[in-house]
């Protein structure tokens, strides 16, 4: 792998490349035309907003909610500012992960505004939002475990940069990429990330990853190719990763992530939970276990989303053991960032293995059949079909 300037201090440390693929977005209710944004549902009842006449309103200072829970939630909104008050609203939000939609637009420009949320489970959320050139859009977070969190939209501006960067003679990719950069765990963090292609460095920024905001960069590049990048913390931190473009998919991202545990990750796409389909066809429960491995990567010690080596050239980054029943069910699993995987399906009488790629607009849908044997029991080892989707 090649070394800069910027990661001279750590040349130490064991800085595996991970291998990358597009962007994470299996969740249906994200559109790829805009992958850092939510996705607008058309619910019933619109939200009310007050002062629309006011001559200072802004199209670009907006307020949504997106719901990363698995169950709809109904939520109440007020937005107040020194001039009175500027939203009073009560709506509904279909069951996510990924479902979202607006609360308001137009609404004044620089300045800071007193958001107060509440869910009919009684999380509240009292946030003070201060809006600035770079900060201009606020998102309303349902936690998985039906918590409100605050998440500010900022787009900062490379004045200094010569983007998106396009590779003499590549094709151009339909969708030139940004990156997006969130902030997990429970301190402010500062992030450098570079980008190279073929030994050339053409994109280094340091960014503030404040805990309560998601920072989504311009377009980065527009050739398709394969590209390192090499994120590090002021604490000394780091994590890589090669993003790999090919020409076929058309709707590449990048995510950077410092996680809840404070580790650092880099991938072709959000954490997620995916699942595999599991069809037992005898008469008894079967024991069954599904690993995620990450290939070639038994060497990135403290990279990415961590894990564990296997001793044969992969690392383990989620296991899941379940006893599944007769009939039809889903067995779910942690995708810790998203990336190109392998999927190992074992039973006590075989296992399976399937390439697994989990990423934005490059997904794979997995059906695992156990097979009854004539006197029940565990069987025939499993029965894996995989199929691959994405965003041409």
């Amino acid at each position: 792998m090649k070394r800069r300037a910027l990661l001279s201090t750590v040349a130490g440390s064991a800085l595996g490349l991970a291998g990358g693929c597009l962007s994470d977005a299996d969740e249906a209710t994200e559109t790829p035309a805009n992958p850092q944004t939510t996705a607008t549902g058309s619910p019933t009842g619109s939200p009310t907003e007050t002062d629309t006449s006011d001559p200072e309103a802004d199209p670009d200072v907006g307020l949504s909610v997106v719901n990363e829970d698995d169950e709809p939630h109904a939520l109440s909104v007020r937005v107040t500012d020194g001039g009175g008050t500027r939203v009073d609203s009560s709506l509904d939000v279909g069951a996510g992960p990924g479902y979202g939609r607006n609360v308001a637009n137009d609404l004044v420009g620089d300045g800071s505004y007193r958001v107060v949320a509440e869910l009919e489970t009684g999380a509240t959320l009292d946030y003070e939002w201060t809006v600035t050139n770079e900060a201009r859009r606020l998102e309303l977070v349902v936690t998985p475990d039906a918590d409100l969190e605050p998440r500010q939209r900022v787009t900062p501006a490379f004045d200094d940069a010569d983007l998106p960067y396009s590779v003499p003679d590549a094709a151009d990719i339909f969708s030139p990429p940004t990156a997006g950069i969130r902030n997990r765990s429970d301190a402010d963090a500062r992030l450098t990330v570079a980008i190279e292609h073929d030994g050339t460095l053409f994109f280094e920024h340091a960014f503030d990853a404040a805990t309560d905001r998601e920072i989504s960069t311009p377009s980065l590049v527009e050739s398709h190719g394969t590209y390192e990048v090499f994120v590090e913390a002021e604490d000394g931190r780091t994590a890589t990763h090669e993003w790999r473009i090919p020409e076929k998919w058309a709707w590449p991202t990048l995510a950077v992530l410092v996680a809840d545990d404070g580790s650092l990750r880099v991938g072709s796409g959000w954490p997620k939970m995916a699942s595999v389909h599991v069809e037992n066809e005898g008469e008894a429960e079967r024991d069954l276990t599904v690993t995620l491995v990450r290939p070639d990567d038994a060497d990135a010690a403290g990279d990415d989303a961590g894990g564990t080596g296997t001793g044969s050239g992969g690392t383990v980054v989620s296991e899941t053991s379940r006893t599944v029943s007769p009939g039809e069910s889903n067995l779910a699993f942690d995708v810790p960032i998203g990336d190109e995987y392998e999927l190992s399906i074992e039973t006590p009488a075989g296992s399976e293995t399937v390439d697994y790629p989990a990423c934005y607009c490059w997904s794979t849908n997995v059906t695992v059949t156990l097979e009854g044997g004539s006197s029940g029991g565990n069987g025939g080892g499993p029965s894996v079909e995989s199929s691959q989707y994405v965003c041409e």
